[in-house]
């Protein structure tokens, strides 16, 4: 009777990391989620991913842009920090539309400004 409890309890604490595994292989720039609001999940995929890839400046900017979001400006702040001690890579934002990453990052420390000054 035991062993059967201890198999669902360790099937239901294995789900969300396997959900978030799969957003991560399938958007792991959470892009996705991020679109649709769905804020923590694009975290949660996010962080998995930077595990994995602590530099990608992809990552850092879509979790600053979280962190914005939910009026975090200080962990927004230190993500775009990270962008600019990496190279700067060129990013496709859209098709056609292709932008150097620490220029985004000082696009978003520019928007936290501005935020910060809002909320003062």
């Amino acid at each position: 009777m035991r062993i059967p409890h201890c198999i669902l309890v360790a099937a239901m604490l294995g789900a969300p990391a396997v959900s978030v595994a799969e957003q991560v292989r399938s958007d792991p720039y959470g892009h996705d989620a991020i679109e649709a609001g769905e804020f923590s999940e694009a975290e949660a995929a996010l962080r998995a991913q930077l595990a994995l890839e602590p530099d990608k400046p992809e990552l850092l900017i879509n979790l600053a842009a979280i962190y914005a979001r939910t009026n975090r400006i200080n962990e927004a702040q230190a993500m775009y920090a990270r962008v600019m001690a990496t190279d700067d890579v060129s990013l496709l934002l859209r098709p056609g539309h292709a932008l150097g990453s620490h220029a985004i990052a000082e696009r978003g420390l520019a928007k936290l400004e501005r935020q910060r000054m809002a909320v003062r």
